[in-house]
């Protein structure tokens, strides 16, 4: 019951959504439509703006005026004197009583239009008489004369500032815009006689001996939402109709200012929303979400002048789909719950006498018995979870091994890698890049016959805990304790690719938890102690080697001899760490060292170059690193007069003395001739 439950509401949580997205595809494509007849309709709208201010310029009463203004300011009555606007003024009036029904589709109060000679002289407006024969500067004017029309939009700010009164104050629409267009009023005239009258339809055969005359610019405005953003349009009046009525309009000016038919919209534009032109958007709008795309709104010539909006709310469109979507699926969903009921009760008997066994099995898993076996009947939900069980048991099994065998040497995340990952614990040898560290105290055998078993075991303790710590730290495989000596490896079981330069910052903490478990013993009375560490990086055989009855996860090879070898050396050079040539480049410098010798231990043939840890990289050298240096040069040169001399510049350095004494002796019975700078060691 409860899984028909979640099925329903999974089922009507996902049907719902791929409603709502379906619902919201067809909303973008209906509002590009209907963007897309709106940008018709407003070019419509212009081009019949456009077309009212040519046929205004072909009225013969309104040409006649127009010549006549422009035929020069002074016949016109633009000379100065106090009769300076007699002649504008009855221009003015002429063309007043002449403004007929051309823009008859309009309200007679509601005309919006202005005339301006060639010299930019105000002839005629609705505006105000008053200003009648002032001279005016507008770009709209200039773009007019230069293109022969030019269309912008005009908030009430800038109707407001304009150096004229287009729109008296009154009229101003507050939150609307003006669509005003600038067209270049001309007629056709004889170029040789330009004070002739002017012939509006030229005769045929003769077009090519006339010319266009300008005769000024006519300045026409409409209202936005007078012409733009109404929801219906009669089609044919004014374009292709905008029939969506559930659709939204804004058109924002360049200089910001806004017209629309949603007042909530420009609280949105006010949050700096980033509109894209071709995708769509959703916004907040009150309580409502809006589904809005936006274009660049031009004028008839192609030039943007604005942008335009246009929004649908979604919460009222697609709600009314949801509901009757619900209460459709509401009687559905009762069928489908019921059956689903009548078939878990067929399931559940069916079921019931195998999971019935399951549950007895993992009572006895819960008990301990990690040897209980189900048999697997059949391939169903049921076999498939029997097996399961089986494999689950098995792997329980096989942690509990995992775990026996290296909790002991690893860290616990280590462990955990390996539970999760068994193949990389399988029994058997692995040839594998490894790196080797041996750890001994100095001191200890001193220390062990001065204190009781119970004491020692107490302090060999505390180091032992300190130093696992390290160890886990940086990730090492404890391999064995040997008395007070610490043997470890990396890069085994789990890769590591640093595992070298582990391996070093390692032994750089040992030495710290000596020297801080040095001064507790001293304040007992007991002898200071020290360690000696030995390193080397090489191919080793790595695994769970030994019998069946006892096995240990170690490491085996020449590696590993050498590294023990190291670890011995180091107290003939009078050093704490002591580490191969190979462990120190593959620990790509992140320690600070330096070359003491060529070195060969018991058991090889071959010479290696061993080197001293002396701190963490980027740590300030000590002095005697440099004379040291210097003095090597000088000893294997087999200068060893000036060598014993850079040897004992560093008396506080124990490797520099033990050069000086080497120097020494070659000083009185010098090496032979095929002598290679190799010393050997035969005893650990």
């Amino acid at each position: 019951m409860l899984l028909a439950g979640m099925a329903f509401v999974v089922a009507l949580v996902a049907t719902t959504r791929a409603v709502e997205d379906a619902a919201e595809e067809k909303i973008s494509k209906d509002l590009l439509r209907t963007l897309e007849a709106f940008q018709q309709l407003s070019r419509s709208t212009q081009t019949r703006i456009r077309d009212v201010a040519k046929a205004r310029s072909r009225d013969r009463t309104f040409l006649d005026v127009a010549l006549t203004v422009n035929s020069n300011d002074n016949a016109a009555g633009l000379e100065e004197g106090d009769d300076e606007l007699a002649g504008v003024q009855g221009a003015h009036e002429v063309i007043l009583s002449a403004d007929t029904e051309v823009f008859g589709w309009i309200k007679q109060g509601e005309r919006i239009w202005a005339f301006f000679n060639l010299n930019n002289r105000l002839v005629f407006s609705h505006g105000d008489d008053e200003q009648v024969g002032n001279t005016v500067d507008l770009p709209v004017l200039d773009q007019a004369r230069s293109k022969g029309s030019a269309s912008v939009l005009w908030s009430p700010a800038d109707l407001s500032r304009l150096p004229f009164t287009f729109v008296p104050r009154e009229r101003i629409r507050q939150g609307d815009l003006l669509l005003v267009h600038a067209h270049l009023a001309t007629t056709l005239g004889d170029e040789k006689r330009p004070e002739q009258s002017p012939r509006p339809i030229a005769s045929p055969g003769h077009e090519e001996k006339q010319s266009l005359r300008p005769i000024g610019v006519v300045l026409s405005g409409r209202w936005v939402s007078d012409l733009l953003l109404e929801n219906s349009v009669e089609q044919g009046v004014a374009g292709p109709a905008i029939r969506d009525a559930r659709a939204r309009f804004a058109l924002l000016a360049e200089d910001g200012s806004l017209a629309t038919t949603l007042p909530g919209f420009a609280s949105v534009l006010d949050t700096k929303k980033d509109f894209s032109a071709t995708e769509p958007r959703k916004v907040r709008i009150g309580e409502d979400r809006y589904l809005v795309r936006e274009d660049v709104f031009q004028d008839v010539e192609g030039t943007p002048i604005g942008r335009v909006f246009v929004l649908r709310d979604l919460d009222a469109e697609i709600e009314p789909i949801l509901t009757g979507f619900r209460t459709r699926l509401l009687p559905t969903s009762v069928v489908v719950v019921l059956l689903a009921l009548a078939m878990a009760v067929l399931l559940a008997r069916h079921l019931s006498a195998p999971l019935v066994q399951l549950e007895a099995a993992a009572r006895r898993v819960r008990l301990g018995s990690l040897d209980v076996e189900v048999p697997v009947r059949g391939a169903d939900e049921v076999g498939r979870l029997t097996g399961a069980f089986n494999e689950m048991v098995a792997g329980l099994r096989q942690r509990d091994q995992i775990q026996g065998l290296f909790k002991r040497y690893l860290a616990p995340q280590v462990v955990d890698e390996l539970i999760r990952n068994p193949e990389k614990a399988a029994p058997g040898g692995e040839r594998r890049e490894l790196t080797v560290l041996f750890s001994d105290l100095v001191g200890f055998t001193t220390m062990s016959e001065e204190m009781s078993p119970e004491e020692l075991v107490e302090v060999l303790n505390g180091y032992f805990e300190r130093a696992t710590e390290v160890l886990g730290q940086h990730g090492a495989t404890l391999d064995k304790f040997i008395g007070d000596a610490i043997m470890c490896f990396w890069n085994a079981p789990l890769p590591q690719e640093d595992h070298a330069a582990r391996a070093c910052l390692t032994a750089l903490r040992l030495l710290a938890v000596v020297d801080a478990l040095a001064p507790e013993l001293e304040a007992h009375g007991i002898k200071r102690l020290d360690c000696r560490i030995g390193i080397n990086t090489g191919p080793g055989v790595v695994g769970n080697i030994g019998s069946r009855a006892a096995q240990d996860y170690t490491v085996i090879g020449d590696t590993v001899n050498l590294a023990s070898r190291l670890e011995g050396a180091a107290k003939v050079y009078g050093t704490r760490i002591l580490v191969s040539e190979e462990t120190l480049r593959a620990s790509r410098g992140v320690v600070l060292a330096r070359e003491l010798d060529l070195l060969r231990v018991k058991g090889r043939q071959l010479p290696v170059r061993v080197y001293e840890l002396v701190d963490v990289a980027g740590a300030t050298p000590p002095v005697h690193l440099s004379r040291f240096a210097e003095g090597l040069a000088l000893y294997r040169a087999r200068r060893f007069a000036e060598a014993r001399e850079a040897f004992l510049a560093s008396p506080e350095d124990p490797p520099s003395l033990v050069f000086a004494a080497r120097c020494e002796a070659w000083v009185s019975r010098p090496p032979p001739e095929d002598w290679d700078g190799v010393f050997s060691i035969e005893s650990k």
